[in-house]
């Protein structure tokens, strides 16, 4: 692996001769590690070697994906903090051959992925252009918009309030959060809650 950027890693504990847990050692720390295991036992020394996550045999194939986003974001937000960003705003051609719009971020409510496009909706307007959601989520801020479904991207400053599994925005307007990307979301709502600590 050396020379090579990798950011994910997928070890399994019981494997012959040198364990995982033994090969983390070794891996650059660039790398997330996921460990696989059937014995949960073997949880705390995964975590004690910084594993991003936890995987227990059987592994469906939600969990997997669970935690291949988890650790996506994390990756993210790491990237994030090291190279701030400082650009409030980003061009898209919205379908008109020659025609560039500029969009800021604290105009755009939330992003609606439709296939090979994109809509961004602002306060006044929406805006289609030849995009993946995939794409425009890797060039964004995750300080500023987090996926809440496969198919949404929310604008964190735009968010009004969350009612079960849906988050509302601007006027009304409500968003459906999706099962894969409940767990992540949920975390950033908590980091950012003001709680008591005294006992009701």
């Amino acid at each position: 692996m050396a020379g090579h950027d990798i950011d994910i890693v997928f070890l399994d504990v019981d494997m012959p001769e040198l364990s995982g847990l033994d090969v983390a050692d070794i891996i650059s720390s660039h790398s997330s590690i996921i460990f696989t295991t059937a014995f949960p036992n073997y949880a705390v020394q995964a975590f004690e070697k910084n594993g991003a996550d936890f995987l227990l045999k059987p592994i469906s194939f939600e969990r997997f994906t669970k935690s291949v986003i988890k650790v996506q974001n994390l990756i993210k937000t790491k990237k994030a903090a090291e190279h701030p960003v400082e650009e409030e705003y980003f061009f898209i051609n919205p379908g008109i051959k020659g025609k560039m719009v500029q969009l800021r971020y604290s105009d755009i409510l939330y992003i609606e992925g439709l296939k090979n496009y994109v809509m961004i909706y602002t306060d006044d307007n929406k805006y289609i252009t030849y995009l993946s959601i995939q794409e425009i989520e890797k060039s964004i801020p995750t300080s500023k918009f987090t996926r809440i479904h496969k198919s949404f991207i929310a604008n964190i400053d735009k968010i009004n309030y969350i009612d079960s599994n849906q988050v509302f925005i601007g006027q009304n307007l409500h968003l459906p959060i999706g099962r894969l990307f409940k767990d992540h979301f949920f975390d950033l709502v908590n980091a950012k809650s003001l709680k008591s600590g005294r006992k009701r």
